[in-house]
């Protein structure tokens, strides 16, 4: 009997954190550790501009040459407006999904947050956390297990996967490759084998306040 005691003993000593899944902790304790490892509220992105090569193109595209300029220049006011050059974006959709790519979605006091569960992205498990009340239609995050860094975003008809993450002078820290796939059963989580379309974040650079040109 003693060695039974003894085996449980060392099974509850050996597995008891990673034993417990993601969806069986409090939201609120996941939203705590995703935000302090971004750097804190204060390092989250509220206003900010950038560069990037946006591609609709089910072939993964050749990685980003030095020299190359892009073909697309925004300024994002996240959970406000998003202009690409001085033309405001009409798409509420977009907005959404900047606000949680900002993971200030996670701290609005409307958001109710909940736990999903866990998938794998990128080979690696993955927890989510889902956003609902403050958005029309249900927005689920999911962040990488060990580093607790944002890897997807589920959202309406498409998975949106983020990877090589970089840092701002001042400490921003975001994740500069996007790829989105569409889900042939967004129910099953089954995700069609082509991605639609890539990004490619060359130049990204937190603001003040807004460029003159836009403040009208």
């Amino acid at each position: 009997m003693q060695v039974i005691y003894i085996i449980l003993a060392l099974c509850y000593v050996s597995f008891p954190l990673n034993s417990i899944s993601a969806a069986e902790q409090d939201p609120q304790e996941l939203v705590r550790q995703v935000v302090k490892t971004a750097g804190g509220e204060d390092k989250l992105l509220k206003l900010f501009g950038f560069r990037e090569r946006v591609l609709i193109t089910e072939t993964a595209a050749a990685p980003v040459a030095k020299d190359e300029k892009g073909n697309r220049t925004s300024v994002v006011q996240v959970s406000g407006d998003w202009w690409i050059d001085t033309a405001k974006r009409g798409k509420d959709k977009v907005r959404i999904l900047c606000w949680a790519w900002s993971l200030h979605i996670l701290l609005d006091p409307t958001s109710n947050i909940q736990t999903v569960p866990d998938i794998t992205v990128a080979d690696k498990p993955a927890f989510g956390l889902r956003v609902t009340e403050s958005v029309k239609e249900p927005i689920d995050l999911f962040f990488d297990k060990e580093t607790k860094r944002l890897v997807a975003i589920d959202y309406t008809d498409t998975r949106h996967v983020f990877s090589e993450w970089k840092k701002t002078d001042e400490c921003h820290e975001y994740p500069s490759h996007v790829v989105g796939f569409r889900f042939s059963n967004r129910e099953a989580g089954a995700l069609n084998d082509k991605q639609w379309y890539q990004t490619d974040i060359l130049e990204l650079t937190p603001l003040k306040e807004l460029p003159i040109e836009l403040q009208r």
